[in-house]
Parts: C-alpha cells; sequence; structure tokens
C-alpha cells in the first residue's frame, strides 16, 4: 500500500484551497505541503498499526503484521490455526443421569470473555474434542468432585471460606 496516494490528496486539496488566495496565501500553502507530508505519513502509519493491533486481538492467535518501507506499507495476515473437526465419539452406553433426565440436554448461552474462550478451544482440541464436549466433561467433573471441607478457625483473627 503506497500512502502517497493519500498524503498527495490532502496536499493537492491544499493547494486548491490556497489557490483562493492572494501570493501569500499561496505560498504559505507550498511550505506547509513541504512539512505536511512526513507528519501525514506518520499519522497513517500510527493509525494502520492500530488498526492491526485490533484486528490482532480478535482474530488471535492469529495476527496481523505491518512493514513500513518509506511511504509503503506492507500488510501481511497470519490467520489462526485451523483445528480439526474433533471426530464423532463412539456411543456410550447410558449413564443413570441419563436415564433420569431421558438422555435430554438443553441449550445455555455462555459468553467468556475472549481470552477464556481462546483457551478453552485449544484445551478441548488438544484432547480432540469439541467445545461442547469438553465443558461438559468439565463441568460434569468439577461438580461430581466431593465438596472441599471448611477450615476450622482459631484464634480471634477469624478465617472463613473453602480451602482446597
Amino acid at each position: 500500500m503506497d500512502l502517497r496516494a493519500v498524503t498527495d490528496s490532502v496536499q493537492d486539496q491544499l493547494h486548491t484551497t490556497a489557490a483562493l488566495g492572494d501570493e501569500n496565501i499561496r505560498r504559505a500553502a507550498d511550505l506547509l505541503t513541504v512539512s505536511l507530508e512526513p507528519a501525514l505519513r506518520l499519522a497513517l502509519q500510527d493509525v494502520i498499526g492500530q488498526v492491526a493491533a485490533e484486528i490482532s486481538a480478535q482474530i488471535a492467535p492469529g495476527r496481523v503484521d505491518v512493514t513500513m518501507l518509506g511511504a509503503d506499507a506492507d500488510i501481511r495476515v497470519t490467520p489462526p490455526p485451523v483445528t480439526p473437526p474433533a471426530p464423532a465419539a463412539a456411543p456410550s452406553a447410558p449413564t443413570d443421569e441419563d436415564e433420569q433426565t431421558g438422555g435430554a440436554t438443553s441449550r445455555v448461552t455462555f459468553r467468556p470473555p475472549q481470552a477464556l474462550k481462546t483457551r478453552l478451544e485449544r484445551a478441548a482440541a488438544q484432547e480432540q474434542l469439541s467445545l461442547n464436549t469438553y465443558l461438559v466433561r468439565a463441568l460434569t467433573a468439577h461438580l461430581d468432585e466431593p465438596a472441599p471441607t471448611q477450615a476450622p478457625s482459631h484464634g480471634a483473627g477469624r478465617t472463613s471460606g473453602w480451602f482446597l
């Protein structure tokens, strides 16, 4: 991407506007265009960098890289890796819970922070499970754990809560 097209456009607009004035205005516009070009290029580079950072945050672990060489911006997009679909799980024998509930499922909307969602997707992919299956197993394991015991309080300073 050549940034000169943008900076030249702004300079042309400045000259067009200055043409309406007298010789002093036109001379001032000429002097401004000399200092305006590098300032515009730096501002454009900053905007491109901010846009690249925002896009990178949204496609993490993919990213957008911007390399500047003079007035040329080279933009490279590294998409996030494609995780292969998890193989279909073999049907398992019905559990007591399946028999009690009839094996029915229900839909829940879950809105984790993006960083947590990325971690969950990675963990599910490592176990070759769908995200849904991974979450069901993790939550079931958590709920099936025995309840932690509460620590007794000693002395004047009271401590309460659960200790693992």
